[in-house]
C-alpha cells in the first residue's frame, strides 16, 4: 500500500513540475470574488432563470467523463455541487487541461452560468476554470467505517472530509458552545481570560504538567482548572465571570478523559451549591433545546431513555456508598476503606486517604448505576478542599455533582471564603502530597491573601465540555468530539 501511494505521489508531483514548466502556477492566490455553494442552492433558481454567472470554488471529490463532457462535484466545505465541462464550449486545449491535470482532491475554482439537468441535478455550466491548490495524496475511496479507528483521529482533516457523521458532530459542538455562551450571558456573566501557565496548578485534584520559564528561571504548571484565578475576580468585585479555556491534567486517557480538555467554570456572589443545582438544571436544558431542538428534552443512550425534563434526582454521596459498596463513609475508618476497596477489586492511588478511597468506591460501583440526571451531594470534606462545609453535616462538602448516564458532567459547591479554614485545608491537602498523594491542592499563599481582603459568598460551577457534547451527540468517547485528540506518535516519527 506504501508503495503504490509513493508512486501515486510522484505522479501527482511530476504535475505540479509541469504545470510550472508550462507557466501555470498550481497554488495562486484567488483573485476573484467566490461565491459559496450553500449561497448559490439556496438562490439557484434566481441564478438559472437570470442565466448569471457565479464564480465557486472548492475541492473536486468526484469526475465523470462522457466522451466530450465530464462532471465534476465540488464541495467547498458549505456545500457540494456538480459543474459541467464540455469540450465545445471550453475548447480542445483547454478541456485536455482539465482531463490530464485535474485529479479528485485537487481545488480549482470555475465561473459559468447555471442549470438543471434532465436528472434534475442543479448544475454549473463552466466557461472558465483553474486550478488553485493540486494535491499530492489520493483521497481515501472507503473513508468512511474505517477499521483503523486511531488513523481516523491522527488525520481527523481525512476523516471529516471523508465521514459526514463526524463533520456532524462537530458542527453541533459549535451549536453547543454557542448556545452555554448565550445561555451564560442571558445570566448576567461576563466571560474573561486567566493564566493557562500558573506558578500554583490549584483548583482541583489532578497532576498537572509541569514546564519551564527560561525568562525567569522559574518552573510553572499548566492550569489544571481556572477556579483559584476567576474567584480572585470575585474578590476584586465581579459578581458573575466565567471561562471557557483548555485544562491540563497528565493523567490517563480513557473514554471520559484525554490530557488537555475544554472546561466552562463559571462563579456567582451571594449563591450557595443550591442555587448551583437549579442554575445547572436551566443550563442543561437551555443546551438541549438549543442543540437538539426535534428531542424535546428526552435523550436515548444505551437503548434508555433519558428524561431531561423531570426535575432532576437528588441523592447524598453516603447513601450511595451504602446502597452499592455496603459501606458507611461515616462509621468506616480508613484503614477499613482501604481494606474493602481491595476485596471488591477497587484500586486507588498511593497515599490515598479514606475520602479518596470512597470515591474509587463510589465511581466504580455506584456511579454507573446513574443513568437519569442525578446530583450527587454532600461529598467527603477531604474531596472539597475549596469548598465549604454543609450546613446540615459539617465533615460532608456543600458541593455537588451531576451525573448522567454514569458520566460526571458537572461539578459545583459553595466556596469556601474563609482565609483561616482554606489555609488549614491547604495544609492538610500538604501531608496527604507528602504521604505521595501526587493529585492532592497544592499550597497557594497568594490566593490565601486575595481571600484575606474578603470574598462574597459564592457558589462555583464547572463543566467539562467534552463530555457533554459526548452526551449530546450521542457518542461514547471524548475523543470523537475532540478535533485533535491526544495520540501517540507513529513509530518512527516525533
Amino acid at each position: 500500500m506504501a508503495t503504490n501511494l509513493s508512486k501515486i505521489k510522484k505522479v501527482k508531483a511530476e504535475k505540479v513540475a509541469a504545470l510550472r514548466a508550462a507557466g501555470v502556477e498550481p497554488y495562486p492566490e484567488t483573485k476573484e470574488t467566490i461565491t459559496p455553494i450553500a449561497v448559490i442552492l439556496k438562490q439557484f433558481d434566481e441564478f438559472a432563470v437570470s442565466q448569471k454567472k457565479g464564480r465557486i470554488a472548492g475541492r473536486v471529490i468526484a469526475k465523470r467523463e462522457h466522451g466530450g463532457a465530464t462532471f465534476v462535484d465540488i464541495f467547498d466545505g458549505t456545500a457540494k455541487m456538480q459543474a459541467h465541462y464540455k469540450q465545445d464550449l471550453l475548447g480542445p486545449d483547454t478541456y485536455r487541461f482539465l482531463i490530464d491535470y485535474i485529479d479528485i482532491g485537487d481545488f480549482v475554482e470555475s465561473s459559468g452560468p447555471f442549470f438543471i439537468t434532465r436528472r434534475g441535478e442543479q448544475t454549473q455550466e463552466v466557461v472558465s476554470f483553474s486550478v488553485i491548490a493540486k494535491a499530492l495524496m489520493p483521497l481515501p475511496e472507503k473513508w468512511h467505517g474505517l477499521a483503523d479507528v486511531d488513523e481516523r483521529f491522527r488525520k481527523r482533516y481525512l476523516d471529516i472530509l471523508m465521514n459526514e457523521d463526524a463533520r456532524k458532530i462537530f458542527v453541533k459542538r459549535a451549536v453547543i458552545m454557542k448556545a452555554l455562551r448565550d445561555f451564560l450571558d442571558e445570566e448576567g456573566y461576563m466571560e474573561v481570560e486567566t493564566p493557562v501557565l500558573q506558578t500554583v496548578a490549584g483548583g482541583a485534584i489532578a497532576l498537572p504538567f509541569k514546564t519551564r520559564l527560561n525568562a525567569l528561571k522559574m518552573d510553572l504548571f499548566l492550569r489544571v482548572a481556572p477556579e483559584l484565578y476567576l474567584k480572585r475576580l470575585l474578590v476584586g468585585g465581579y459578581p458573575k465571570v466565567y471561562e471557557i479555556g483548555r485544562c491540563f491534567r497528565n493523567e490517563g486517557m480513557d473514554a471520559t478523559h484525554n490530557p488537555d480538555f475544554t472546561m466552562m467554570e463559571c462563579y456567582a456572589a451571594y449563591q450557595n451549591y443550591k442555587d448551583g443545582m437549579a442554575f445547572t438544571e436551566r443550563m442543561i436544558r437551555a443546551i438541549f433545546a438549543a442543540a437538539l431542538p426535534e428531542s424535546h428534552l428526552q435523550l436515548e443512550r444505551d437503548g434508555k431513555m433519558i428524561d431531561l425534563q423531570s426535575p432532576f434526582a437528588v441523592v447524598k454521596f453516603n447513601d450511595l456508598l451504602k446502597k452499592y459498596a455496603g459501606i458507611d463513609y461515616d462509621t468506616t475508618s480508613a484503614v477499613e476503606m482501604a481494606k474493602k476497596a481491595k476485596q471488591l477489586g477497587v484500586a486507588f492511588p498511593k497515599g490515598a486517604g479514606k475520602g479518596k478511597i470512597a470515591d474509587e468506591l463510589y465511581k466504580e460501583l455506584a456511579r454507573p448505576h446513574l443513568v437519569h440526571p442525578t446530583f450527587m451531594t454532600h461529598h467527603p470534606l477531604e474531596l472539597s478542599p475549596l469548598a465549604k462545609r454543609a450546613a446540615d453535616d459539617q465533615e460532608k462538602a456543600a458541593r455537588f455533582q451531576l451525573v448522567v448516564a454514569g458520566i460526571e458532567m458537572v461539578n459545583g459547591y459553595s466556596e469556601l471564603n474563609d482565609p483561616a479554614e482554606q489555609l488549614a485545608r491547604f495544609k492538610a491537602q500538604d501531608k496527604l502530597r507528602k504521604k505521595g498523594d501526587a493529585e492532592a491542592q497544592p499550597m497557594d499563599h497568594d490566593f490565601i491573601d486575595a481571600l484575606e481582603y474578603g470574598m462574597p459568598p459564592a457558589v462555583g460551577v464547572g463543566v467539562g465540555i467534552e463530555r457533554l457534547v459526548a452526551l449530546v451527540t450521542g457518542v461514547h468517547s471524548v475523543r470523537e468530539v475532540m478535533l485533535f485528540p491526544t495520540m501517540r506518535p507513529k513509530k518512527g516519527r516525533k
